[in-house]
């Protein structure tokens, strides 16, 4: 366990530690580092440094303690998937992990975005000492003002590839999984330390396929590009540093930041953790998906990727608001969260690996986590007020104030209604066919 010591200590928060935990009792070693350490445009790094050597360290350590955790069989089961690129719009990749289906441990149920930190259900401070990979430390600025605090990453012993890690802020305040402002920077903080543009960072929120109430995000490496990252944005109405994107130019809505400047560190954070938290408060779950991007386009084709390997690759996040998911969904095909919604996707058994195309992926997302429209809208409508400090609702257009007095969940409820009238249709809603390249 993370601790066998019976001497209990409390942290300047107002939670208890477990009375197992000992802050010395585990042997994992501290990874330190400081902004110096930043790598902002990942593509001018690599020409500059073909070896990677000089800021490789986290990727190597990441590796090295993930191999290590074999030897004390970590892992449910040793990685054995195939992989097949999906015909279609989208680009999507599709892997083949029947084992992670069958050997992962049964995700929980849930009623609610913000339900409390359960202690007898099962949570990460039951790790053992094996499972924990390293600890984070930022040298330069503390990451929490509370010196008990330990972020750590840990194995996922149900991975979906190779260094598939669970990254744990602050594990021993036992916080549920509601994304805080030290959580978003740990993740940012990981995206700017790694120098390898396959990997990702990624939040699911209870009713968005969390499996855990621990709060946790999951470090994950994906051997195909998601073609999200050379999909055109819109504006996020007069939010200048805000952007969308919505169907048909992908798969499902998301609210779009990048960091593009090292000088907006701290702006690009507090943009991402105003984001969900502004979606936490109105009880919509929603999934995070950290990538490295070209710089975000508002103007020119729908699609255009950077064959040339010539653009900038920025740390970007993605937030999806989606359908609130009461209870968990066992997993017969997949299960659409963070990855999924990003276009990685994961099927559990053969007969839909072999048989799934993207009209058949696109149903399923819609049907289990696309919002409407309008909802969409009126969540665009109320976040550029959260971000530009205005009275709530002052941005809604007269056509959205007639769903003032519904909540996004209650919308749904409605939608679920109508379709017990009206069955759905066979074919999805209408979505473009061209594919623009460069």
């Amino acid at each position: 366990m993370l601790g066998s010591n019976s001497r209990t200590h409390r942290s300047v928060s107002s939670v208890q530690l477990p009375a197992e935990f000992s802050a010395s009792s585990s042997n994992a070693p501290y990874f330190d580092y400081c902004k110096d350490d930043f790598i902002l445009d990942l593509r001018s790094f690599n020409a500059d440094n073909p070896n990677g050597d000089e800021k490789a360290k986290l990727k190597k350590l990441l590796h090295d303690r993930w191999e290590a955790a074999k030897q004390y069989n970590a892992f449910n089961y040793s990685l054995n998937c195939m992989y097949r690129c999906m015909e279609g719009q989208y680009e999507l990749s599709l892997q083949l992990n029947t084992e992670r289906g069958e050997l992962r441990r049964k995700p929980m149920h849930f009623k609610s975005i913000k339900e409390p930190f359960n202690s007898h259900r099962f949570n990460f401070t039951k790790l053992h000492d094996n499972e924990i990979l390293f600890y984070l430390r930022n040298i330069d600025e503390p990451i929490s003002t509370d010196p008990l605090d330990r972020h750590l990453v840990a194995v996922n012993a149900s991975p979906l590839e190779r260094d598939h890690s669970l990254i744990i802020p602050s594990v021993n305040k036992c916080l549920p999984q509601v994304l805080t402002y030290q959580a978003v920077r740990i993740a940012v903080d990981m995206m700017l330390l790694i120098n390898d543009d396959t990997f990702h960072i990624l939040f699911n929120s209870l009713l968005g396929q969390a499996s855990v109430n621990h709060l946790h995000l999951h470090g994950l490496y994906w051997p195909y590009d998601s073609d999200l990252i050379n999909r055109k944005c819109e504006p996020l109405l007069d939010v200048s540093d805000a952007h969308i994107i919505q169907p048909p130019n992908w798969i499902c809505s998301a609210f779009v930041f990048q960091l593009n400047s090292l000088n907006d560190y701290k702006q690009f954070k507090r943009n991402v953790f105003n984001c969900v938290n502004f979606l936490t408060e109105a009880n919509q779950a929603h999934n995070v998906f950290f990538s490295r991007g070209q710089p975000i386009r508002t103007k020119g084709l729908d699609r255009e990727e950077d064959r040339r390997g010539e653009k900038p690759q920025y740390v970007t996040a993605y937030i999806f608001p989606r359908r609130n998911l009461i209870g968990a969904k066992p997993p017969s095909n997949f299960n659409p969260a963070a990855n999924e919604l990003a276009g990685n996707l994961t099927a559990y058994n053969l007969k839909f690996f072999e048989s799934a195309t993207e009209q058949t992926v696109i149903r399923i997302i819609e049907e289990d986590a696309c919002l409407d429209a309008n909802v969409f809208q009126k969540l665009c409508s109320d976040l550029a007020d959260v971000l530009k400090n205005r009275p709530f609702g002052s941005s809604r257009s007269e056509e959205l104030s007639n769903f003032e007095d519904l909540t996004s969940p209650e919308i749904d409820e409605l939608r679920d209604e109508f379709q017990s009238f009206m069955p759905r249709s066979p074919s999805i809603r209408h979505r473009g066919n061209s594919k623009d390249n460069i």
